[in-house]
């Protein structure tokens, strides 16, 4: 869950822990895919006031625990360099960067990332250290000769077979916008609400250089069924802030989207697909709107959040080549810190017990694991563990509201999703579906959590596969609803 606040991180983590007890060379140097494209960068507003060498100027390539980061540099007619940062995985693109140089010594500033890299310069490579959150890894770009960009055969291309419109929505004062996709032929068609997963998302579900909400909505729009995806509140063209918002506050804005399209008459059923925190929100909407006619859960969860965190952490840690000890460390005094923000203690007494506890462990970190432990990794520990959205997710029971559906459900988790475990979740959405004569949950086998054909399920894994959502399980999806409506 929230994976764009945890992608840097367990990049991090992943770098620093090695697949045994024993102390491994780190430094990350891998291949990529390129694909043409300019590679002008000019941004007077990312401009360094020290001239540095021609050799600095150029696209820049590294990935670190799966994650991809890029730095492209131009050098101006004045010598200075200018440039810009992408980590095309977590969304975030065009971000200015400052470059110092002394001779071959590269130093180069992420404000807004707090990130920095020192290294040294050679014709090919750009061999030095990345500092972020406490962390010091080796890290080595690699001198490309074109703009990285992702191989997304899925993704649909205009001229489509529908409609689509951009339309607008109101939940109280917050406007939320979205597409409306709305297939050819006769009306009315079943439509479909899709509810993104946790963390700020556009209404493609934008993660990764995926954008598997766009690929689901094309696939069930050419199979006759309509689809309303929208912008998170305070994303792209929605308004509202996230700060402080719940998944009870995110459940508003869906049923606000639901309450939009109850009145239109071209639609003969609503029902709601969420992935992800989206499978948790659907089931609150459903149980409050009468107009909800089905509900289709995509990775969500059935049990509460603090075990589907905990277990989670595990999960991914082994799956990026964790050691043992490293593990054993990370998640006995990440369990702990979990209980006590799922607690009903006051958040500042949260706050200073989460300080005690990693405090204690620290003494104990593992060999390059001391970054994790850091007064900087605690204050950003107790600002995440504290926040109320972590608060409301890892307290909440998903399981009183799926009891009470008497819609037709489908629940699809994939088995190797090592973020919502099929292993536990699967069980506990049973067991709460028990009582529903409509209700279908099944395990999806070689599917990782964004419902990707996968080899590990890591997070590492998901950007470079090129499927965005497995055509079996879109097909899964459309024939259910279709039988049905």
């Amino acid at each position: 869950m929230r994976i764009r606040m945890m992608l840097l991180a367990a990049a991090l983590l992943a770098a620093g822990c090695t697949g045994s007890d024993q102390a491994e060379d780190t430094t990350t140097r891998a291949p990529f895919t390129t694909a043409p494209t300019t590679t002008s960068t000019t941004n007077d507003s990312a401009s360094s006031s020290v001239p540095g060498p021609p050799a600095v100027a150029g696209i820049w390539l590294a990935e670190l625990g799966g994650v991809v980061l890029q730095f492209r540099i131009d050098e101006r007619r004045d010598q200075e360099l200018t440039g810009l940062f992408d980590s095309p995985m977590e969304g975030a693109n065009d971000l200015p960067i400052v470059i110092t140089t002394d001779e071959s010594d590269v130093t180069i500033e992420i404000p807004v990332a707090s990130a920095v890299f020192e290294g040294t310069v050679t014709a090919d490579s750009l061999s030095g250290v990345w500092k972020q959150a406490g962390a010091e890894v080796p890290l080595v770009f690699v001198r490309q000769g074109e703009v990285f960009a992702f191989a997304r055969s899925q993704e649909p291309q205009p001229p489509y077979p529908y409609e689509s419109q951009a339309v607008r929505f109101d939940n109280g004062p917050i406007a939320l916008s979205g597409t409306l996709v709305i297939p050819e032929g006769a009306a009315p068609f079943p439509v479909a609400v899709l509810i993104s997963g946790s963390g700020q998302q556009d209404r493609d579900e934008s993660i990764m250089g995926h954008k598997p909400f766009l690929v689901l909505a094309d696939a069930l729009a050419r199979q006759g069924i309509a689809t309303l995806r929208y912008d998170d509140r305070g994303v792209g063209e929605s308004g509202g802030n996230p700060v402080g918002a719940t998944s009870a506050d995110f459940a508003e804005d869906a049923l606000a989207a639901v309450d939009f399209l109850s009145d239109d008459n071209r639609f003969s059923s609503i029902g709601l697909i969420g992935h992800s925190e989206g499978g948790l929100i659907a089931p609150l909407v459903a149980a409050r709107s009468a107009d909800v006619a089905f509900a289709v859960l995509l990775a969500g969860p059935g049990l509460p959040g603090a075990d589907v965190l905990a277990k989670q952490t595990e999960e991914l840690l082994r799956a990026e080549g964790a050691a043992r000890s490293a593990v054993d460390w990370r998640v006995g005094w990440g369990r702990e810190v979990i209980e006590l923000a799922a607690s009903e203690l006051d958040s500042d007494e949260v706050a200073r017990r989460i300080r005690e506890i990693i405090e204690a462990a620290a003494a104990d970190a593992p060999p390059g694991l001391e970054q994790l432990v850091s007064e900087t990794a605690i204050d950003e520990t107790v600002l995440a563990f504290t926040d109320p959205w972590m608060r409301y997710f890892l307290a909440y029971d998903p399981q009183p509201a799926l009891e009470v559906l008497t819609i037709p459900v489908l629940a699809l988790i994939g088995d190797l999703d090592l973020q919502v475990s099929a292993e536990l979740n699967i069980p506990a959405l049973e067991t709460a579906l028990a009582g529903n004569p409509d209700a279908t949950v099944a395990e999806l086998d070689g599917l990782n959590h964004l419902l990707q054909t996968a080899t590990t399920g890591a997070v590492s894994e998901y950007s470079q596969i090129e499927e965005t959502f497995a055509p079996a399980a879109l097909e899964l999806i459309s024939d259910w609803i279709l039988e049905r409506f």
